[in-house]
């Protein structure tokens, strides 16, 4: 049995878990980031709970932008202040960062976390238009669900990622519109 919840600030350190073995150095946010995300938008920062964990298994966690205008790449860095771009009346969803434990992989739970999401954020905040995240070039299983669910690319940002002792990575930027 899958249960959805919204982060708390005492969820951190599962949290911190779950980001730590999702992602290389050099791409993991830091507990700050996570910090200041459920406590400036607590809607937008959900947990992914099972029966065959005592914890958390996965999170996805999101910002609203201002307007349907062109994306300004200076808030599409890793570890930016959702203080300085977050507004409740935003029309665009920025989904900041996902992660799910590696042995719950491969089951769709990305994907559920990602739909429960959205259809939370949509109910609730009906001014939303779009979708939008960012995606590594290398994370073919994700671009591949991403696509599934409707997610076109609209653009690419060069080095982007860039995990410790390996080559950067583009990151490509892709929007789902809301009907």
């Amino acid at each position: 049995m899958l249960s959805f919840r919204q982060a708390t600030i005492n969820d951190i350190d599962s949290i911190i878990t779950i980001e730590e073995q999702s992602f290389a150095a050099g791409i993991k946010e830091a507990r700050e980031v996570f910090l200041e995300r459920i406590r400036v938008f607590p809607a937008g920062f959900l947990l992914l709970e099972t029966k065959e964990s005592d914890s958390p298994i996965g999170y996805i966690c999101s910002e609203l932008w201002p307007g349907e205008h062109e994306l300004q790449l200076n808030n599409l860095t890793l570890g930016h202040s959702i203080q300085k771009v977050h507004h409740p009346q935003g029309q665009k969803l920025y989904i900041s960062s996902m992660g799910v434990l590696p042995e719950f992989r491969g089951r769709g739970y990305g994907e559920l976390l990602l739909n429960q999401l959205i259809a939370v954020i949509t109910r609730d905040y009906p001014q939303v238009k779009s979708v939008v995240l960012i995606v590594s070039e290398n994370w073919l299983a994700a671009r591949k669900t991403y696509q599934k669910l409707g997610f076109q690319e609209i653009g690419l940002i060069p080095a982007f990622f860039q995990p410790v002792d390996t080559p950067s990575e583009q990151g490509i930027i892709m929007r789902k519109k809301i009907s």
